[in-house]
């Protein structure tokens, strides 16, 4: 009776050290995929963050030679993006949850983190891209006034909003595609460990 005991507790103890051990491996192959997407989403920020940046002087150097209100209102509109846009990848960059060693506290993080910038993608239209492309509409149709206020879109302008159109929806398709495709799996995986973990 004693020898069955013996057994079925280095059993239960080789299952639970198994068991511990694959939950430490899914735990570091998932931190491998977090750090890298971290590193790309660094990126990404760098360089958008650089490119509202840099246009800024620019909007501003336009509005001294500004036709019109419409184009004013343009100008003004992209300066405020390109001062909302960096403020908005920041921001989805801070986490609230608590920094620690435990792993349901690194899958928390990690989840609110991967949520973040899940939802930033899957938003984009509305901080991203409807600003700048009204910002840009406005400045290249504002730069057409007559002395009338009448606007006029030659065949140039037509073909420039075709081809701002076609650039607005692949954004847009690419990111939805991302949001999928990256976050969605990862948000799932990071769910699943956190489930694996209660029980």
């Amino acid at each position: 009776m004693q020898l069955d005991d013996l057994k079925q507790g280095w059993r239960e103890a080789v299952v639970s050290h198994a068991s511990t051990d694959d939950l430490t491996e899914v735990i570091a192959n998932l931190e491998k995929q977090t750090t890298k997407i971290d590193k790309e989403i660094k990126r990404r920020d760098l360089l958008e963050i650089s490119i509202a940046v840099l246009l800024i002087p620019f909007w501003i150097y336009g509005l001294t030679n500004t036709v019109g209100i419409m184009q004013t209102m343009g100008l003004i509109t992209a300066i405020i993006s390109c001062i909302y846009i960096p403020y908005k990848l920041l921001n989805a960059r801070k986490v609230s949850a608590v920094k620690s060693s435990s792993i349901k506290d690194f899958l928390i993080r990690e989840k609110q983190k991967v949520e973040q910038q899940k939802q930033l993608l899957e938003s984009i239209v509305w901080w991203y891209l409807a600003p700048l492309t009204l910002s840009i509409i406005l400045i290249t149709l504002g730069s057409t006034a007559t002395e009338t206020s009448m606007f006029t879109i030659n065949d140039y302008l037509q073909k420039y909003y075709f081809f701002l159109a076609l650039l607005v929806v692949g954004v847009y398709f690419l990111n939805k595609r991302a949001a999928k495709k990256k976050f969605t799996p990862l948000l799932e995986n990071i769910e699943q460990r956190l489930a694996e973990l209660k029980n």
